[in-house]
């Protein structure tokens, strides 16, 4: 009796085990079990760890011609409001005719007036002063490199007089590619011995260099490497057509902050011959705007202090154009994707530094003002994420917004969690921005 009854309290016993098992592992009786939570994605904000300031983000304005943006058009590109894209830079030609400097007056004046800079490229000094007597092509004489200086200053005092402050002023546009249409060609010795020779003689305005066609270093090492040259130039500037989308340590030794100052992408269709716009789904033009979004990243992760987009207004572009199924003067996709910095990246914000759990799924840069964290995430990978933990220090309220091919520049909820601000629904091939208030 004794033996049966020692074998009973095992087997209870054994029960209780199972049943204790059972309930702490999140068994069923359907022999189902609930696998734990996903580890949330992390961002940690390091601001001890610093980097660039940023200069701005911006576009340019229609280089020929008198169709400028204006008005509407202006306040929803450079404008801060919840609906504008907030853009700090708008870059204009410096026509190589002064009877043509009148008609952009109005467009950079209120530009001006939301606050962005201005930056002046010319594409070809007066033909007078060049070799071939023409607009496209050939050199600027030397012999004439004090007259083209006196040129460059008399459209600055020009626009000066007219109410516009020009920010900067660039010697040339593209130096290094020879094309059919107005322009001028510059080995890097004659650009670096005119800015050595004349440009600390340009007034009112910073001088920057050289726009190479795909920041070509011989342009802009041959300048820096000259130290009197590299003392007459303020910055460094260039685009990044089939490449030079690169560190540039040099700059960051001279002292020199580096501007991306023109690029484009429109899946080919400015080429002759090639397939309407019109042709293209909206996810293939998403991709290419996801593709835009990389170079910006790259820039600031690559230490750039601006990145200038070509045509503001564009069916490509941030604005329609009312060409190719566009509506003239109303913000794209595109538009609301790039404000992400444009918007939300001021002047004077510093990137720093930032780490993640999962390394390497997302595109991530952070930047610092005295008030605000404003962190960007890229999200090019082949997966959506559920939520998204962002902490830094003493952050008292946070706000994001995502634009992806379904959403333009939505807002979405943002909860404040121990000193972390929880997203949630981060989706695949998208752009986040979360604005944490300090």
């Amino acid at each position: 009796m004794n033996t049966y009854l020692f074998y009973i309290r095992k087997l209870i016993s054994c029960f209780a085990v199972l049943i204790f098992l059972t309930i702490s592992c999140g068994g069923s009786d359907d022999g189902s079990s609930t696998p734990p939570p996903p580890v949330p994605f992390t961002i940690e904000v390091n601001s001890a760890e610093t980097f660039q300031t940023i200069a701005g983000f911006g576009g340019a304005s229609r280089m020929w011609g008198t169709e400028f943006i204006e008005g509407n058009m202006t306040k929803l590109a450079f404008g801060q409001d919840d609906t504008d894209m907030g853009m700090s830079i708008y870059r204009i030609r410096l026509s190589s005719n002064p009877d043509d400097w009148q008609y952009i007056v109005d467009s950079a004046k209120e530009a001006q007036d939301y606050g962005a800079k201005i930056l002046a490229s010319p594409w070809s000094p007066p033909a007078a002063l060049k070799s071939n007597g023409s607009d496209i092509g050939g050199y600027l004489l030397p012999e004439n490199y004090e007259a083209y200086k006196d040129h460059i200053n008399e459209f600055i005092a020009y626009m000066d007089t007219n109410g516009v402050d020009v920010y900067a002023i660039s010697v040339q546009n593209e130096p290094d590619i020879q094309v059919g249409y107005e322009s001028c060609d510059w080995t890097a010795t004659q650009m670096t011995n005119f800015i050595k020779d004349y440009g600390d003689q340009i007034v009112g305005a910073l001088v920057t260099g050289p726009e190479s066609f795909n920041f070509n270093k011989t342009y802009t090492s041959t300048i820096l490497n000259d130290p009197d040259a590299a003392a007459n130039l303020d910055f460094v500037s260039g685009h990044i057509y089939g490449g030079g989308l690169e560190p540039y340590p040099l700059a960051a030794t001279k002292n020199k902050d580096i501007w991306m100052t023109e690029y484009l992408l429109n899946l080919n269709t400015g080429n002759a011959g090639a397939p309407s716009w019109t042709t293209y789904s909206d996810g293939e033009k998403w991709e290419e705007t996801m593709t835009m979004l990389t170079t910006v990243h790259d820039a600031m992760t690559y230490n750039w202090n601006a990145y200038i987009w070509w045509y503001i207004r564009r069916y490509y572009s941030f604005l329609g154009d009312g060409e190719l199924g566009t509506t003239n003067g109303v913000i794209q996709k595109r538009g609301y994707a790039f404000s992400h910095f444009s918007k939300f990246v001021r002047p004077g914000f510093v990137r720093v530094g930032t780490a993640t759990n999962k390394p390497n799924e997302l595109k991530i840069t952070a930047y610092e003002s005295d008030d605000q964290i404003v962190v960007v995430i890229l999200n090019d990978s082949d997966k959506a994420f559920a939520n998204i933990n962002v902490s830094a220090m003493n952050i008292s309220s946070a706000s994001a917004y995502t634009t992806s091919l379904t959403e333009g520049r939505e807002s979405k909820p943002v909860v404040i969690e121990e000193g972390k601000a929880v997203i949630e629904n981060i989706p695949l091939s998208s752009i986040t921005s979360v604005v944490l208030v300090k």
